[in-house]
């Protein structure tokens, strides 16, 4: 059985959600799981959270100083949300209340609904952004039934796969809406995502040379047993054709825990080769 030797999806302290783990503890209990080449990819969504971007690269920097032959190995990159347009240029603009950590989602008119990421060039340049996982976290409002949150998801995604920005395309089908969206996660038999779904996001995926994330966490812990194969069965026909396939813990924890010794154990069932995943 082969050994995953990177994960490009890890959160610190810095994100803006419950991940507490500290940069030192991130490289020391990566080098004792034998991951070899990773990064840090904390959370952005909006310009809210520029700060906590540019507090993980003071903290990356630090680390790389500290260990100069993590040089190459370790990088510096972030998990972007997909986020309307509409509030994105509010929050830039300062239009709003309280801080916004999440975004506006709450009050954006459906019709202003197109997709953005909150990050360019310039922005990958200012903080040395290496490589960029970008997220679907939320529906960016849609018809609260299963259908309109199943299409919704794959509107973004969609978006996310071909956004030149994009090199990780994070944790499919991951279901974080709020109980009055939709009462129960629509993404839990994977059937329901058609082969015409599948086919036009492999496609995006291919031409624009965009990695796709098999989540550490969804795939260890939290999908469930039928989902999984079906799932990984189709990440299988990916690689084989030709699309990458990239490792990401998605740690939020305090501690990196044994999910890659189950997770290979998973991959080694379905045909997955560990050799064949995405690097940067």
């Amino acid at each position: 059985m082969k050994k995953i030797t990177s994960d490009w999806h890890i959160h610190t302290e810095f994100s803006c959600d419950q991940a507490c783990m500290t940069m030192e503890d991130l490289v020391n209990e990566q080098a004792q799981n034998g991951i070899t080449d990773f990064g840090v990819s904390d959370h952005i969504h909006t310009i809210i959270q520029e700060d906590d971007i540019r507090r993980s690269r003071k903290a990356y920097d630090e680390i790389l100083e500290k260990y100069p032959s993590l040089k190459g190995r370790f990088h510096f990159g972030a998990e972007v949300s997909v986020m309307s347009e509409w509030e994105v240029e509010k929050i830039n603009k300062g239009e709003y209340d309280e801080v916004p950590i999440y975004g506006l989602r709450q009050i954006c008119p459906i019709v202003d609904a197109r997709p953005t990421l909150a990050i360019d060039d310039e922005f990958r340049q200012k903080y040395g952004i290496e490589y960029v996982v970008t997220g679907v976290h939320w529906p960016l409002y849609m018809r609260r039934d299963k259908k309109g949150a199943i299409s919704e998801y794959f509107r973004q995604y969609l978006y996310g796969a071909a956004h030149p920005q994009t090199d990780i395309l994070a944790h499919f089908l991951w279901w974080n809406a709020c109980e009055k969206e939709v009462p129960s996660n629509p993404f839990s038999d994977f059937s329901d995502i058609s082969e015409q779904m599948r086919g036009e996001l492999e496609c995006a995926l291919k031409e624009n040379d965009t990695a796709f994330e098999l989540n550490l966490y969804g795939v260890v812990y939290a999908y469930p047993p039928a989902y999984i194969d079906e799932y990984l069965g189709w990440c299988k026909q990916m690689q084989d054709r030709g699309i990458a396939l990239a490792v990401g813990s998605d740690c939020h924890r305090a501690h990196i825990l044994g999910a890659y010794e189950k997770a290979e154990i998973l991959f080694d069932k379905y045909g997955i080769d560990v050799d064949k995943f995405w690097k940067l």
